[in-house]
């Protein structure tokens, strides 16, 4: 990337006003979605997908007070093989979640358990009677939000503050995990972990687009299998 990079105390400034504008935009979805799901009828998932407009549009609006293109943000253009690492991030991300899972099988089931209760109540919010083609293309924007967010502009700032390779992987991978506190401390340890992994990945391949796809997949997936559950164990 050759467009300058910011300073470090610049840097600093945008990972808090990142965290400022994640902050505001979940609140300000929040509401103007419950007052669309009521009055018009909307999907809930419909907070999620104005969250991340106005996080995208926060993000804009800091990269153009640097004076910075989306490409900083390791958002480059997409290419054919980027398909490909979609599935091997994938692949790695149920091989991660399995083994969380197995681990606190063993030394916490109950809170196993509690965490894939909760997992499959949200499901159930969010997918609710959505078609299949609805959810995936809802959550490939989730995708594309939530990375263009953590593995983009969080990773990037913190590599500006933080030496090395790892403390700057592991800064904004502790941040996306604390975002998902609504799944307790089993789903924060998981996402902190898939954060790390996708980190890695984005560094290695210097492209957002196969975590991005991964990540979408991921939630697609998920969503459709919590949502059927209560329907099959009935």
């Amino acid at each position: 990337m050759s467009d300058k990079a910011p300073t470090r105390t610049e840097a600093a400034t945008d990972l808090a006003l990142a965290l400022l504008l994640t902050i505001a935009a979940g609140m300000a979805a929040s509401g103007l979605a419950t007052w669309l799901v009521t009055s018009m009828g909307l999907p809930l998932v419909s907070i999620a997908l104005i969250q991340g407009v106005l996080i995208l549009a926060g993000l804009h609006a800091l990269l153009a007070h640097r004076g910075l293109p989306w490409r900083t943000l390791r958002l480059v253009r997409p290419r054919l093989h980027d398909f490909g690492r979609g599935v091997l991030a994938l692949l790695l991300v149920f091989a991660l979640n399995a083994l969380v899972s197995l681990l606190s099988g063993w030394f916490r089931p109950e809170l196993l358990q509690s965490h894939q209760e909760g997992l499959a109540g949200v499901a159930g919010l969010l997918a609710g009677g959505l078609p299949t083609a609805a959810v995936a293309a809802s959550m490939l924007f989730v995708g594309f939000y939530e990375e263009a967010l953590a593995r983009g502009f969080l990773l990037v700032r913190a590599e500006a503050v933080l030496p090395g390779r790892w403390p700057p992987i592991l800064l904004s991978s502790v941040l996306f995990g604390l975002g998902h506190f609504y799944q307790g401390p089993l789903g924060v340890l998981q996402t902190t972990l898939l954060g790390i992994l996708f980190a890695h990945l984005v560094l290695r391949w210097q492209s957002l687009w196969p975590v991005i796809f991964a990540h979408a997949a991921l939630n697609t997936l998920s969503l459709i299998v919590l949502r059927e559950l209560p329907r099959i164990a009935n």
